[in-house]
C-alpha cells in the first residue's frame, strides 16, 4: 500500500518538474518565496482523496470524559487488522500517540459492505491506565470515530474481603465476598450494584497453597479449620482492585463460535492484588484454585450475563462461573444483548441554513432513558447517514451541545432504530458567518510539491476549550466562525499536530488584514456567492514529509 502512495507521488512530481523545466510556466501561483532567490515557487498540489474510509480513535478517561494526555500505544488484531494503515499507506506493528487521539485509514483496495464487514480489535496501552481491548465492526465506508474509554489504575477501588465457613458435599468450603457494593451503573438512582460475586476456596485447595518460601500453608484439613476458628475475621483476606464506571456501547461477542456485534456493557473489571491466609500471602496455588460465581439481583435481568474474556478480536462469554489457578488473575463481568443488531438501520439527514462542514455527536437512549451508546456524524450539510449496528427498538437521540456555532439541536425520537428516514435541521447561531478555508501543505525541503489534505481536522476560537471537528476534502473546508476573532486550525498527522492561526478580519474587498508567520502564508478573496475564502499555505514539519516520502 505504501508503494502505491509513494509511486503516485514520484510519478506526478517527475511530470511537474519536467513541465516546469520545459515550459517555465506557473501551474499554481504559491505565495511562499524561494528562500535563496526570492522567486515564487511552482507547486503541484496533490490530494490523497483515494482513502474512502478514515478513522479517528479518541482515548478518553473513563472518570471525567477528558481526552487522555499521556503516551499511548495502539495495536490492532483480528480479520482486517493488516488493512489499517497511516496516510502514507504504511502498516505499523504499533501506532503511538501522546495526543489522546489518532487518525488512521484503511487500504482503499479493501471493500466494505454488509456482506463483507470490516472487523478488527483495537488494543490500547497508556501510562497510568489499565490496558483496553475493544472489537469494532464497520458495515460501510466513510468517516468513523471510535471512542475508547480507559481506566486509571489509581481509579480502581481496593476491596478487602473475608468469609464464612460453609459445609457442602462433604467438603468444607470457605465462601466469601457475596455482597452488593455502591453502584456506578447507568441509573444515578441506584444505590447498589444489581449483582453479587461470591468467591469460594475449598479446604482441599487450601492444603495445596504455598507461601513465598515454597512451603504449604497447612498440613491437614483440621489445621485449616482450626486456624479459621482461632481468628475468623483475620483468617483470610482477599485484596482486589475493582472498577465499574464503564459506559455501555457496541462490541463484538463470540458465543458458540459465532461472532456478532452486540449491545455490550462491562459491569466490572477486577484484578487480584494478593490473597492472604492465616497471616501469610499465597505465592503459588500449586494446583489449587479459587472459584467465582456471579448472580444478578436487579430487577431487569440481562439477556446475557456473566464473565467474559477478550480473545483476538471479540469477547468470549464464559458463563456465570469462573475458576482461577493462579494468585495473579483478573476478570471482567459483563452484560450484553442476546439479539443480533441490525447491520444497517435508520437513515438520518442533517440539513442547515448554512454551507458548512460539521461534526455532531449524539447519545442514544432507549425509551426508559437507559443509555445505550454514542454516535458520531461528520460531513458537510446536507448529508445523509445510514446508522450501523442498531438495536431493533425505539430510541431517542440526545445531541450533545458541544458545537459553539450551532443552536441546541432538539432530541430526535426514532420509532424503530432499524428502519425509517429522519431529518435533523441544524440552525446556525446568529453571530456566526460562513467562510471557506483552502489549505495547501508544503514541505520545507521540497517546496515543488504540496498536499491538499483530505482529512478530519479540528478548529476552535481562541479562548474556547472545545475543538470542533471539520471534514476537509481536497484541502477545502467550509466553516462557521464569528467575525473579528482569532481561530486555530489543526490536523493530527500521526503524533504531530500541524497547526495554523488565522483571523476573521477582512477589509470591504475581502482582503486579509493580518500578517503571515514564517511557516504560514494567508491571503483571502471574495467568492462569487459572497463568502470569503481564506487561502492558507502551511509549511509542514519535515518529519511528516519524510513519512510521505517527500
Amino acid at each position: 500500500m505504501k508503494n502505491i502512495v509513494k509511486n503516485t507521488i514520484t510519478k506526478i512530481t517527475a511530470i511537474v518538474l519536467l513541465w516546469t523545466a520545459l515550459a517555465g510556466c506557473d501551474m499554481l501561483d504559491n505565495p511562499l518565496k524561494d528562500k535563496e532567490t526570492g522567486e515564487d515557487i511552482n507547486v503541484l498540489v496533490l490530494d490523497f482523496n483515494f482513502f474512502s474510509t478514515r478513522m479517528t480513535f479518541k482515548l478518553i478517561d473513563a472518570d471525567d470524559n477528558s481526552t487522555i494526555s499521556v503516551p499511548a500505544t495502539l495495536t490492532f488484531t483480528g480479520s482486517n487488522a493488516n488493512d489499517i494503515v497511516d496516510f502514507a499507506g504504511e502498516k505499523h506493528s504499533e501506532f503511538t500517540t501522546t495526543q489522546g487521539q489518532m487518525e488512521l485509514t484503511i487500504d482503499p483496495n479493501v471493500t466494505i459492505s454488509e456482506s463483507s464487514p470490516f472487523e478488527f480489535a483495537v488494543n490500547v496501552e497508556a501510562e497510568g491506565y489499565n490496558t483496553l481491548a475493544q472489537g469494532v465492526q464497520f458495515q460501510s465506508e466513510g468517516i468513523k470515530t471510535v471512542e475508547l474509554y480507559l481506566v486509571k489504575t489509581a481509579s480502581q477501588e481496593e476491596n478487602s474481603l473475608s468469609g464464612d465457613i460453609n459445609i457442602s458435599n462433604g467438603d468444607t468450603t470457605i465462601v466469601f465476598g457475596a455482597f452488593a457494593a455502591a453502584s456506578s451503573l447507568k441509573s444515578s438512582l441506584a444505590d447498589e450494584k444489581p449483582y453479587t460475586i461470591a468467591y469460594s476456596i475449598s479446604v482441599s485447595d487450601f492444603l495445596k497453597f504455598k507461601d513465598a518460601s515454597g512451603n504449604r500453608l497447612f498440613s491437614s484439613s483440621a489445621d485449616v479449620v482450626a486456624a479459621y476458628n482461632a481468628s475468623p475475621s483475620s483468617f483470610l483476606k482477599l485484596s482486589l482492585n475493582t472498577y465499574s464506571n464503564y459506559p455501555s456501547g457496541i462490541d463484538l461477542v463470540k458465543e458458540d463460535g459465532i461472532k456478532t456485534s452486540r449491545l455490550f456493557h462491562k459491569l466490572e473489571t477486577t484484578r487480584l492484588n494478593y490473597i492472604q491466609v492465616g497471616g501469610k500471602k499465597v505465592a503459588n496455588f500449586n494446583g489449587g484454585k479459587i472459584s467465582l460465581t456471579a448472580n444478578y439481583t436487579g430487577n431487569r435481568e440481562p439477556e446475557v450475563f456473566g464473565f467474559a474474556r477478550f480473545e483476538t478480536d471479540s469477547w468470549n462469554m464464559l458463563g456465570a462461573t469462573a475458576a482461577y489457578e493462579s494468585p495473579s488473575f483478573n476478570y471482567t463481568l459483563v452484560e450484553a444483548s442476546e439479539d443480533n443488531l441490525c447491520s444497517k438501520g435508520a437513515s438520518i439527514t442533517f440539513s442547515s441554513n448554512s454551507i458548512s462542514s460539521f461534526s455532531i455527536d449524539a447519545d442514544v437512549y432507549d425509551m426508559d432513558d437507559n443509555f445505550i451508546y454514542s454516535l458520531h456524524f461528520k460531513g458537510n450539510f446536507p448529508e445523509t447517514f445510514v446508522v450501523e449496528n442498531t438495536p431493533n427498538k425505539a430510541v431517542k437521540l440526545v445531541f450533545r451541545d458541544n458545537n459553539s456555532s450551532f443552536e441546541t439541536i432538539p432530541d430526535l425520537t426514532i420509532n424503530n432504530f432499524c428502519t425509517g428516514s429522519y431529518d435533523v435541521d441544524v440552525t446556525t447561531k446568529s453571530n456566526y458567518k460562513e467562510y471557506q478555508i483552502s489549505l495547501k501543505a508544503i514541505c520545507p525541503e521540497k517546496q515543488t510539491v504540496a498536499m491538499a489534505p483530505t482529512y478530519t481536522g479540528e478548529i476552535k476560537m481562541e479562548g474556547d476549550s472545545q475543538w470542533q471537528g471539520i471534514n476537509m476534502k481536497g484541502g477545502i473546508v467550509n466553516i462557521l466562525a464569528a467575525e473579528g476573532q482569532e481561530y486555530q486550525l489543526r490536523l493530527l498527522w500521526e503524533d504531530t499536530w500541524e497547526q495554523s492561526t488565522f483571523y476573521t478580519e477582512f477589509d470591504a474587498a475581502g482582503n486579509y488584514l493580518h500578517s503571515s508567520s514564517d511557516k504560514t502564508f494567508i491571503k483571502s478573496e471574495k467568492m462569487e456567492d459572497g463568502r470569503i475564502r481564506i487561502n492558507v499555505t502551511q509549511e509542514f514539519k519535515q518529519s511528516v514529509c519524510d513519512d510521505l516520502g517527500w
